[in-house]
This record gives C-alpha cells, structure tokens and sequence, in this order.
C-alpha cells in the first residue's frame, strides 16, 4: 500500500510540475489605417529550462470570416516575429505591457506600414470561436 501511494503521489507531484498554462490574448488595432485583430496564443514550452515558449497566432483583417495563420518566432525579450502562412508579409512587433507596436513587412521588402495593436477583454465565448478558427485554419493550410 506505501508503494502504490508513493508511486501515486510521485505521478501527482511530476504531472503538476509538468502542468502549462497556456496564454491567451486578443489585440485589435490597425496596420496602416486598416482594422486587424491579432490572436496570440502561448503554449509554454515542455522541455522548460531556457527554452523560448511556443506560440500559435491568427490575424485577421476587419472582423472577416478569413484568418491569416502566422508562424511565431520570439527572442524572450518581448520581441516578436510573425510570418505569414506562405510568407505573404511578415510582422515585427515589440511587447510592451499591453500593447504590441512595430512594422508589417511586405516579402519584397518595399513596403512598410505601422503595426499598432492593444489587447482587448476576451469572452469565453469570443475565445471558443477564435479557437476554432485557429484550429480550422491551421488544418486548411496543413491538411495533405
């Protein structure tokens, strides 16, 4: 009985340190003069240690049935790299409490337009039908 609560109480201890939180936020503003909503999601990472966190992120212009996925690279300084599914633009954006703020990029590189967004209160609702947007969109692009 000791052996099987010992093992119970390691298995307990190790999937609560193991456990992520994952982030969700919503940011609207403008890319230019043109409304977009930016949904950022953050996974954590499980290998842990330095490891960056992983993030998973669909932008949209308006409030459109389309979503753009974006591939996330950070550098943990609150720097962000977002590429376009099929590299249609990219965004380079600065963290800063609220608000994310920096430059679209087009792929030729000669056209730049300001990146102006803050985050916004998410529903529960709001969350659930964003969430599955984002998994729609993910597996329309990926989906063999």
């Amino acid at each position: 009985m000791k052996i099987i609560l010992g093992l119970f109480l390691t298995l307990i201890t190790f999937t609560a340190t193991n456990a992520q939180d994952i982030k969700t936020t919503l940011y609207s503003g403008t890319v230019n003069n043109r409304t977009v909503r930016l949904y950022l999601k953050e996974l954590g990472n499980q290998c842990g240690g330095s490891m960056m966190n992983i993030y998973e992120s669909i932008y949209q212009y308006g409030k459109g049935k389309n979503w753009i996925e974006l591939s996330v690279s950070t550098n943990g300084k609150g720097n962000f790299c977002l590429t376009e599914y099929n590299f249609s633009g990219v965004m380079i954006v600065k963290k800063n409490g609220n608000r994310l703020n920096g430059v679209w990029i087009s792929p030729d590189g000669k056209t730049q337009l300001k990146v102006a967004l803050e985050e916004i209160n998410l529903s529960v609702k709001e969350k659930e039908v964003i969430e599955s947007d984002l998994e729609r969109t993910h597996y329309e692009n990926y989906d063999c």
